[in-house]
């Protein structure tokens, strides 16, 4: 009994730590949100929402708190459902044998049990968690089609620039490319015609396409 005793609190002691890991590794105690979030004023690259528009992609002062991820489902698997089985089996495995003297089938069978509901409860808050986020992102997403935006970094023919936007009240940066294949400027305006994860179809408009030919005529014409 007390090997079995020894063996539940080794799995509820590794399930624990390697819980307290992950939420660490994660920043869940702190700022690190990794390198290219809307956190980290050096790593925002084109293709990442978040970010003040500077000179250049990336530059200036993070101003919003939301970063485009690409959310795979959710694992029944992973390791954080793992160490959860681990910690709540371990947990009350201990208790059975130790406090409540049970026998080695009864605490085992206990401890299984318990393992399995919590690991169950955790997979499905997590899940339901990744499910709201996804489908909150794409909404999103798909609401800005016919919105306006402002070109940051120079889109060339056939190539991808940069746009910023604003939504829900916070200026956002997106990688983008024209719908014709043409060359926009830095600071024209577009509007975007299609969104996908990764970057924004756009189309400059009217108003600013001629706004940048009348500026651009008395310097042809000297």
């Amino acid at each position: 009994m007390q090997l079995l005793e020894s063996i539940f609190l080794g799995m509820f002691l590794l399930g624990f730590l390697f819980t307290l890991i992950s939420a660490v590794m994660s920043g869940a105690f702190g700022h690190a949100f990794g390198e290219g979030s809307a956190f980290d004023p050096h790593g925002a690259a084109p293709g990442h929402m978040g970010g003040d528009v500077g000179p250049t992609a990336g530059e200036g002062t993070p101003e919003v708190g939301w970063a485009q991820h690409n959310l795979s489902t959710f694992s029944p698997l992973s390791p954080t459902t793992i160490s959860a089985f681990l910690a709540a089996a371990g947990g009350f495995g201990w208790l059975a044998v130790a406090r409540w003297e049970w026998g080695p089938w009864a605490s085992s069978l206990m401890a299984t049990a318990c393992g399995l509901v919590f690991a169950t409860l955790v997979f499905g808050g997590l899940a339901w968690v990744f499910r709201a986020t996804q489908g909150t992102s794409m909404v999103s997403q798909t609401s800005l089609v016919g919105s306006e935006a402002e070109v940051t970094l120079a889109i060339a023919p056939g190539a991808p620039g940069e746009v910023a936007f604003v939504r829900a009240g916070q200026r956002c940066l997106m990688r983008a490319r024209c719908a014709d294949a043409a060359a926009v400027a830095r600071g024209a305006k577009v509007v975007i015609k299609s969104v996908s994860p990764t970057e924004f179809i756009v189309e400059e408009t009217r108003e600013s396409w001629l706004a940048r030919a009348r500026n651009q005529s008395p310097q042809a014409a000297s």
